[in-house]
C-alpha cells in the first residue's frame, strides 16, 4: 500500500502493528539485543556461538587454531548489516554474545580462535584476541559462555 504523505501524515500499520518504509530517520534510545552483526555467506550451517574466520568455499567458515577470528554466529543481532544478502548467516562483529569455548575460562580472560569453531584462552600474549570472557567456567570441554566481541 503506497501513499504520499507530509509531516503530519499518519503511518498505516498491518494487522501485526508493523509498517513498511524505504527510509526511516530516527534516534534509537535502546535495543533488545547486544551485538552488531553482518551477514556473510558460510560454507556450512553453524550453531550459535561458533567462532568464524574468513575462508572456506564461501566467505566464512569455522575457525581453526591459529586463524584470525572475525566474530561468532549471532543469536539475536541488535543491528543487522548487509541484511538483504540471500542465504547468509549473521556474524556478530561487536558486542555481548554467546561464544563456544574449549577449555577452562575465567571472567576477564582474552579469547582467540581455536579448532572447530571454538575460542580458547591463549597460553601466551597474543595479537589475535577477538573477545573477552564475561564469565568463569571450569569445565575443560566445549561449552557456551557469554563474552564481548572487541
Amino acid at each position: 500500500m503506497a501513499s504520499s504523505g507530509n509531516k503530519t501524515s499518519i503511518v498505516a500499520r498491518d494487522s501485526n502493528g508493523d509498517f513498511t518504509a524505504n527510509l526511516i530517520t530516527a534516534t534509537a534510545t535502546q535495543a533488545r539485543y547486544a551485538d552488531l552483526a553482518e551477514k556473510y555467506l558460510a560454507d556450512s550451517e553453524y550453531e550459535v556461538g561458533t567462532v568464524m574466520m574468513v575462508g572456506g568455499d564461501k566467505e566464512v567458515t569455522a575457525s581453526k587454531l591459529g586463524s584470525r577470528a572475525i566474530g561468532v554466529i549471532s543469536e539475536n543481532p541488535a543491528y543487522m548489516m548487509n541484511s538483504e544478502l540471500e542465504n547468509g548467516v549473521y556474524v556478530a562483529l561487536k558486542g555481548r554474545v554467546p561464544v563456544k569455548v574449549f577449555g577452562i575460562v575465567k571472567k576477564g580472560d582474552r579469547l582467540v580462535s581455536g579448532d572447530n569453531g571454538t575460542a580458547r584462552v591463549p597460553s601466551m600474549i597474543s595479537n589475535d584476541v577477538f573477545a573477552v570472557a564475561l564469565e568463569t567456567n571450569t569445565d575443560d570441554g566445549i561449552k557456551i559462555i557469554e563474552a564481548v566481541i572487541l
